[in-house]
């Protein structure tokens, strides 16, 4: 399987990322199309590969099994939706940043979060649609994350979503317009530098000002894609 992955580098970070963190469950693959299954807040179903009529094949193996899909291309809609609707969907931009980017430190002295937080971030997300306080606490034991106390207040965050890629960079609205969300990003991005691991983000397409920010710090676009359930 990760030899498969490896060919398509830049459309399985998702789908890499998301199974260094949970176990693979299920696999179904036709030709170089793959659909792997593992469970964090659902069970995910994550489709990788660039042929339809490979796609066909691997959903008719697949039966499926959960509603749930990680990684889809707008391409693969039609065959998902032939006998289901979309009950929702979140559709994002994804970035990625070259390992050869300099990233400088930031000045701040970051700080781990640490589990009890959960609450917290999750009360102040803006995606509580998409997530929950479990979701949130299972990603503080799983991977990295930075939080930053100003007169023992947390007043800025990030940490990673369940794929490994950097997310939910927050900062209060009093600390905004100092530069703490660029430097949230920065000791996010060597965080993960230090361990080795890929460095991307997924992006909701109107949200231009972290989409800026990102393209500050030299990441480029990948593709548009998609979580959503069926029924």
């Amino acid at each position: 399987m990760l030899e498969l992955l490896e060919t398509m580098p830049l459309q399985s970070l998702p789908v890499a990322g998301f199974f260094q963190n949970y176990p693979l469950e299920k696999m179904y693959r036709e030709g170089d199309f793959v659909l792997l299954c593992g469970t964090s807040d659902y069970q995910w179903a994550y489709l990788c590969g660039d042929n339809p009529e490979e796609l066909l094949e691997v959903i008719d193996q697949f039966n499926f099994a959960t509603p749930y899909f990680a990684n889809v291309e707008d391409w693969m809609m039609p065959a998902l939706t032939q006998t289901h609707r979309i009950d929702w969907k979140l559709t994002t931009h994804r970035y990625y940043l070259l390992d050869e980017k300099p990233i400088d430190p930031p000045p701040e002295t970051f700080q781990r979060l640490q589990p009890q937080m959960a609450r917290r971030i999750f009360e102040l997300s803006a995606y509580k649609d998409f997530t929950s306080e479990g979701y949130i606490r299972d990603r503080l034991e799983k991977d990295i994350s930075v939080g930053l106390w100003q007169d023992e207040q947390l007043v800025g965050w990030g940490l990673t979503h369940d794929d490994a890629s950097l997310g939910f960079l927050n900062v209060l609205p009093k600390w905004q317009g100092k530069g703490l969300g660029e430097s949230l990003l920065r000791a996010l991005i060597l965080q993960k530098r230090k361990l080795g691991l890929s460095v991307f983000v997924n992006i909701e397409p109107h949200n231009l000002q972290s989409i800026n920010l990102i393209k500050k710090l030299g990441f480029s676009f990948d593709r548009q894609v998609s979580w959503l359930k069926l029924i």
